[in-house]
């Protein structure tokens, strides 16, 4: 069921960033529900609306590492505990790997995007917002135009990820490096249509979240149960002779 979920997710984030809303979603939204289509002629988009326009991620986004990421170990962030979080490639603790006193980027409201560069995780995205540092092994991705509004490129960056993901071989690591994502090609819709097609993504999303931590848990809750009642029945606090 979780592995179900998940495809569902990534497909509905898929359809939506090339195609556009659904045509119920794009009615309620005031725009055309079954807009005209074009080919892309990008591989990984396929057709998509018309009126969406199309361009190298260099021209939209900057990507920036850390000045001090090499500093910036667990170890030596211990010495300068703090409020503003610092981000690693980890991917435990959603990414934050430490907490100082000190912050390099100030991504505001709108945020940065966010990026792993190296190993199993490499090309998973966050969307952060606020003040924050960099360790190693990742980068932020920054808007240089004002095109794009950042949440729609959040969405619409990751199935693009995960296409570019799959061609790299099973037995190589993964990297991810600043000029590999500026030959990128993106699609570009109206920045009012991205606002619009983010907010739906973030509903549709949170419920299939929702849908996933409900089963995690019932997983957590059933094995707890499973392990109980081992336990009870081999030290005898449940009486199982005549089970048989």
């Amino acid at each position: 069921l979780i592995d179900k979920l998940k495809e569902k997710r990534q497909a509905l984030i898929a359809r939506t960033v090339t195609r556009g809303l659904p045509p119920e979603a794009a009615k309620a939204a005031g725009l055309e529900p079954n807009p005209e289509m074009k080919d892309s002629g990008v591989d990984w988009l396929g057709p998509v609306p018309a009126h969406w326009g199309e361009d190298k991620v260099a021209r939209l986004f900057r990507a920036m590492k850390g000045r001090n990421a090499a500093q910036l170990t667990k170890e030596y962030c211990a010495t300068i505990e703090g409020e503003f979080p610092v981000y690693s490639g980890q991917t435990e603790n959603d990414g934050v790997m430490s907490s100082i006193d000190e912050f390099e980027f100030d991504a505001g409201e709108d945020g940065y995007l966010f990026s792993t560069t190296v190993g199993a995780k490499a090309m998973s995205l966050m969307h952060l917002k606020g003040k924050f540092s960099l360790s190693q092994n990742c980068m932020v991705i920054a808007p240089i135009s004002n095109k794009v509004q950042v949440r729609f490129y959040y969405y619409h960056l990751q199935p693009l990820f995960q296409f570019e993901r799959g061609l790299i071989p099973e037995h190589m690591q993964a990297s991810f490096r600043m000029e590999d994502l500026y030959q990128y090609r993106v699609a570009i819709p109206p920045k009012a249509e991205q606002r619009v097609i983010a907010d739906y993504l973030d509903q549709m999303c949170a419920t299939v979240d929702d849908l996933l931590a409900t089963t995690e848990t019932a997983i957590v809750k059933l094995n707890e149960y499973r392990q109980a009642l081992i336990t009870s029945a081999v030290t005898g606090k449940i009486d199982v002779r005549g089970a048989a």
